[in-house]
């Protein structure tokens, strides 16, 4: 399957789960997707149990999902996802979708 993830639509959703969400500790949350920001603001992660995703500045972005190893990380350059990790990134892909739509 091909990674169509489109920037813009993340960086929508973090900013509706910034200015929609719960504060939590260290970011905001809402439904289950909690967000952060570094402390210089050039990247910003979107997270829930199972995966996270790291985007960076330059619209470059990382999935990391659980007991990945290296050679599982997705980024904008890589055009296939890998099978151990494609159900969970496109349940989380989904879940962005619906604060997308719902928020």
């Amino acid at each position: 399957m091909k990674n169509r993830v489109d920037v813009r639509t993340l960086l929508s959703v973090y900013e509706k789960i910034k200015s929609q969400g719960q504060t939590i500790e260290f970011g905001s949350q809402l439904d289950d997707i909690k967000c952060t920001e570094s402390p210089d603001g050039y990247s910003v992660s979107l997270a829930d149990d199972k995966v996270t995703l790291d985007i960076n500045f330059h619209n470059t972005y990382h999935f990391h999902t659980m007991n990945e190893d290296p050679e599982s990380v997705i980024n904008q350059t890589t055009t296939e996802f890998h099978n151990n990790n494609e159900v969970q990134i496109q349940e989380f892909i989904g879940k962005l979708e619906e604060i997308d739509k719902n928020y």
